[in-house]
């Protein structure tokens, strides 16, 4: 039998044993004696034997009062930079007694700071034994070990070592290998094509916003008596649109400032165009809501318009290099391009810049650092004070924004049948396209996020270009050009509930619920999942949703009985929302921090699009939830084909893979397979960072005729270059790809836990150019 035939032979059997690494080539091994761990620190920890006598210690920080307990630390020494290494431990829940506790074990480097540090947790209800396992390169040699309990909890720590190696098996791809049949490639057909309803109202009106008293001028004629014309004027048009059933409300092109810092409201309008004939609406102030708000229309147009912050009366963001840092990094001086803000609160977060592009590099950032105190040494110098001593790099220059999420640009809700076209974002303290609720057939035409013209800014948005929290689908982006922003160019998900407590037989509690992140109401259909995702097999309509505000809790009433057991870790899906059946096509996402699209659902078709530059991973296909958010149900039924990623994850997250399929929980992968039936075909790589692809948690991946290729030399190369790396996972498919040059890449493989990993098959991939 051919090695590679072997490779597949041999996973199945695999699978059925625990998680080893080959040799066990070990660094370090937790070590006792006298009844005292001799090679580590312990706290909130003591000896103790499991039931077949063996030496083992258990955490408990139950007494304790403080949010993060560290019960065992191993000091800097144990591993070398550049080398890859494995923390593995293995566990048994005694007691979570809350939804905020959990365990974990993390790596952290004195030098580089808490921005590279290297974590994993685990939320498992009392009585779970299971493996964690911590995979690191690190990038100094002062990197520590701390394995620990996020507020009150329990539980047995045994078998705590480090290893040398990464603890993946390879098959190699080059050579013309091939696996042996398998089962036949799945057939993933992604979104169906859908259109949208255009007005229908031949006979309406069409109102002119000239006739309503606006001004399209400076801030001195714009507002008068502390009276913001200029909204007056719209919300009046508008009123006047929705009495009179008008067709149409057009702007005279101009620039209309809007003063008061209130919402420009679109509401209830039905068969209706919104034309700004390229007009800008200009922001200064943040009170109020949103930008635009635009909810419960059915086939209307909202066209020709932009929107735009005033950078001269309040910046959104500054860039600055560091010239000195303190040798105890208690100090940081800073010289701004401009005049150096002098407000702390105005340094909520600040990130290292790629020094050519001028965009989010592959420094670490740094976020609620607080500076104490800033002292002013002249107009455009700033010695800082943070909270914490920050490890920046002195002569490197730093993106500091002023806003995070203070104040979205345009926020849709409950429309159907909309279509967005020709509408740019040149800036706004916060999101740009926001949307959630009951929306669906909704389409965004050619809507731009992106400087003014000859006005290059530090950024364009604070936070997200385009964000939906629920929806139910059938949405489409096409020929878009997103870039610049200081978060993901598109997060689609829905939201679900983590954490529940069974009251009787037909009621569940929430508690520390947040309404907005997980709405419920009456005539919802909920269904019941364990708590890594799987099914339950129960959904049931609530019949009532009784909400107690001041202590943030919801009881929930179903109209079936409840299992008796309910994990008290369980997730609730609110099947009103399916954001599903999305068409992402023909767009440009660029040169921005975080990711490049993020999708979370069902039915998706991502095609002839360019990801350039995103700082972390371009795609992410994810379900997850954690201590601050709990999003998605699963991708399933998704198509990328034609889709080009060019330099990105140049921060190096996620093993630096350049596409990330996972579910997770706590930021550990699940074993149960939560995405299913994924296709990528078509698409090229160009200078990855890691991986091409990272896949876990999934069932039946399909990448074919895909072109792979790092001519040009990335900011940060990382092992496994323009491989496929894949663990917790069912039916892989790696055909008829080509990998071109690898320059400082691995031969194409794909790399595999080979304890969880089933039917991996391959079969006609190509080098272009032999490997050196």
């Amino acid at each position: 039998m051919k090695l590679a035939q072997f490779i597949v032979a041999t996973l199945v059997v695999l699978l059925s044993s625990s998680a080893t690494f080959a040799g066990d080539d070990v660094a370090w091994r937790l070590a006792d004696k006298n009844g005292k761990a001799t090679n580590c620190k312990v706290t909130f920890t003591r000896l103790a034997k499991d039931a077949k006598g063996v030496n083992c210690f258990n955490a408990d920080t139950k007494q304790s009062h403080a949010p993060w307990n560290t019960c065992i630390t191993i000091d800097p020494g144990v591993m070398k930079a550049g080398q890859d290494y494995v923390v593995k431990l293995d566990y048994q829940v005694f007691d979570r007694p809350t939804d905020d506790t959990y365990f974990y074990v993390f790596a952290r480097s004195g030098k580089l700071g808490q921005g590279a540090d290297v974590w994993t947790t685990w939320h498992d209800a009392p009585g779970t034994r299971r493996s964690a396992i911590l995979r690191i390169r690190p990038k100094s040699d002062d990197y520590g070990v701390y394995v620990g309990i996020h507020t009150k909890g329990s539980e047995r720590i045994e078998n705590l070592r480090i290893i040398h190696g990464n603890g993946y098996a390879e098959a190699r791809l080059d050579g013309g290998a091939a696996s042996d049949g398998g089962e036949p490639v799945p057939n993933v057909t992604g979104a169906k094509p859908f259109t949208i309803d255009a007005p229908k109202n031949p006979k309406g009106a069409v109102v002119s916003l000239a006739d309503f008293g606006c001004v399209a001028a400076g801030a001195s004629t714009a507002s008068g008596g502390g009276v913001d014309r200029n909204l007056a004027a719209l919300n009046t048009a508008i009123q006047k649109c929705r009495e009179t059933g008008a067709a149409k409300l057009t702007v005279p092109k101009g620039v209309y400032r809007i003063t008061s810092g209130k919402t420009i409201t679109f509401k209830d309008l039905h068969d209706f165009t919104f034309d700004g004939n390229g007009s800008t609406f200009l922001f200064d102030t943040i009170l109020g809501g949103a930008g635009m708000s635009i909810s419960e229309t059915n086939r209307c147009v909202f066209r020709n318009f932009n929107l735009d912050w005033d950078w001269k009366k309040d910046p959104l963001a500054s860039v600055g290099r560091i010239t000195k840092l303190a040798p105890d990094k208690s100090w940081f001086e800073m010289r701004f391009e401009e005049n150096a803000p002098l407000d702390p609160k105005r340094w909520p977060t600040m990130l290292e810049l790629d020094e050519r592009l001028r965009v989010p590099g592959d420094g670490p950032e740094f976020g609620n650092f607080g500076p104490k105190k800033l002292a002013r040494l002249d107009a455009k110098t700033v010695r800082v004070y943070p909270t914490y001593p920050l490890a920046v790099n002195v002569g490197k220059l730093y993106l500091l924004r002023h806003y995070v999420y203070e104040k979205h640009a345009i926020v849709l809700g409950g429309d159907t049948h909309l279509s967005v076209r020709d509408v740019t974002i040149f800036s706004f303290p916060g999101e740009g396209f926001v949307m959630g609720g009951d929306n669906h057939h909704c389409e965004f035409q050619h809507c731009t996020i992106g400087f003014p013209p000859n006005n290059r800014r530090p950024i364009t948005l604070t936070a997200d270009g385009f964000h939906v929290d629920d929806s139910q689908g059938f949405l489409k982006l096409e020929n878009c050009d997103f870039g610049y922003m200081g978060d993901d160019c598109v997060n689609i998900h829905d939201q679900f509930r983590r954490g529940v407590q069974r009251m009787n037989d037909h009621s569940l509690l929430l508690t520390n619920m947040v309404l907005w992140r997980c709405p419920f109401a009456a005539g919802d259909l909920v269904e019941l999942r364990n708590p890594d995702y799987s099914p339950t097999k129960f959904e049931s309509k609530l019949t009532n949703v009784q909400v107690d505000w001041k202590a943030s809790k919801v009881v929930l009433t179903f109209d079936k009985p409840l299992p008796v057991k309910i994990d008290p870790q369980s997730i609730l899906f609110n099947r009103r929302y399916h954001s599903n059946n999305i068409i992402i096509r023909g767009c440009d996402f660029h040169e921005n921090r975080a990711r490049g699209v993020l999708l979370k659902t069902a039915d998706n078709l991502v095609e002839n699009n360019r990801f350039y530059h995103n700082q972390h991973n371009a795609v992410q296909l994810t379900v997850d939830t954690d201590s601050n958010w709990s999003e998605g149900t699963g991708p399933r039924n998704t198509v990328f084909r034609g889709n080009q990623f060019d330099s990105c994850n140049c921060l190096g997250v996620t093993d630096g893979a350049t596409i990330l399929l996972t579910a997770e929980v706590g930021g550990t992968p699940v074993k149960y397979e939560a995405l299913n039936s994924i296709l990528f075909e078509n698409n090229i790589w160009n200078a990855t960072t890691g991986p091409a692809i990272r896949a876990t948690s999934f069932n039946k991946l399909v990448l074919s005729h895909n072109h792979i290729e790092n001519f040009e030399p990335a900011s940060t190369v990382l092992p496994m270059r323009g491989a496929i790396l894949v663990q917790d996972a069912t039916g892989l498919w790696v055909n008829n790809n080509e990998w071109a040059d690898m320059k400082g890449s691995q031969h194409p493989s794909v790399f595999y836990d080979p304890s969880n990993v089933r039917q991996i098959y391959y079969s006609g991939n190509s080098v272009s150019k032999p490997i050196k």
